[in-house]
């Protein structure tokens, strides 16, 4: 017996020494899978770069879905779906489009604090909204040098945007997409870059720490996924499942107070189900009251004895 106490004292400490620390939005979490709707948008000095940002994010978010699906064997709980509508189509007031996630495009940031973004999120309640700025980025070097794990890097800024595509437009769109769907940033240590044939990559593809601008590729990884599933179940994002009975009982419960009222007013005018068979009445002549075969009018019973009615 203290052996056995022992162990369950021993892994209760263990145990959560080797957990993984996970990083979510606190006011966000998506309460059924998403549809993501890509506004639809024109770039005349770039052609063409309207179907390929289109299908870059279809490519991520089939991506994520299909991880997610082959991580836990659950199809309905990632079914991510998705559509390109219009800025008007979006606005309308009557529209019965769904966007759980609404991902605009923009060529470069128009704000300085924006300057040095490949793109941004909103998420609260269950709704996001992306913007990606798709323009590639020229970087200028100011000549400052930080020696990190003994190789020295050169510290740069955006100077300017060139006119063509961000060649990491794919890795921002899946970066943004795991912050719609409720995951924040995770602080990867310099330890956790990892290094195959020259290119480095992160642990994450939420990587943002001191140590990201050392990272060639970032990649939805195991740790991301595993970071959903945490987050939403091995079940995925399906709490309507749990909640659908709620919204029935509430149709039910509104459907027989309406019914129960409609009975009451029109029992009252006699025009549902009367209290009297006209068969079954005869007129109290003197008192002008109805008498019924269920019961007296005490109010009559004059008339009743009179005329020799009983009942």
């Amino acid at each position: 017996m203290k052996l056995i106490l022992a162990f369950v004292l021993i892994s209760t400490m263990v145990l959560p020494a080797f957990a993984e620390n996970y990083y979510y939005f606190e006011d966000h979490k998506l309460s059924a899978p998403p549809e993501f709707c890509m506004i639809e948008f024109t770039d005349p000095k770039l052609p063409g770069a309207e179907d390929r940002l289109y299908q870059i994010t279809i490519d991520a978010i089939e991506e994520w879905e299909n991880k997610l699906v082959r991580y836990t064997g659950e199809k309905q709980g990632w079914d991510f779906t998705y559509k390109i509508i219009s800025q008007e189509r979006y606005d309308n007031f009557f529209s019965q489009d769904i966007c759980d996630v609404t991902i605009y495009y923009e060529r470069e940031p128009t704000s300085e604090d924006e300057i040095s973004t490949a793109g941004h999120t909103f998420a609260m309640f269950g709704f996001a909204d992306i913007t990606i700025f798709y323009l590639e980025p020229v970087w200028i070097y100011q000549g400052e040098i930080e020696i990190i794990n003994g190789q020295e890097y050169e510290i740069a800024d955006i100077s300017h945007f060139k006119n063509s595509l961000d060649p990491y437009n794919d890795e921002t769109i899946k970066h943004e997409i795991g912050h719609a769907l409720g995951l924040d940033h995770y602080p990867a240590k310099l330890s956790e870059i990892t290094e195959l044939n020259g290119i480095y990559t992160a642990p994450s593809i939420m990587t943002l720490s001191e140590n990201d601008y050392l990272v060639d590729r970032m990649e939805i990884t195991e740790y991301d996924i595993r970071s959903l599933v945490n987050l939403y179940g091995e079940d995925g994002i399906n709490e309507f499942e749990n909640w659908w009975w709620v919204n029935y009982l509430i149709i039910v419960i509104v459907i027989i107070i309406i019914i129960y009222f409609i009975f009451k007013k029109f029992r009252k005018k006699g025009t549902i189900f009367p209290k009297q068979n006209s068969e079954m009445t005869k007129q109290c002549k003197v008192c002008n009251r109805i008498i019924t075969a269920y019961g007296v009018n005490e109010v009559c019973n004059t008339c009743l004895k009179k005329n020799n009615w009983g009942v």
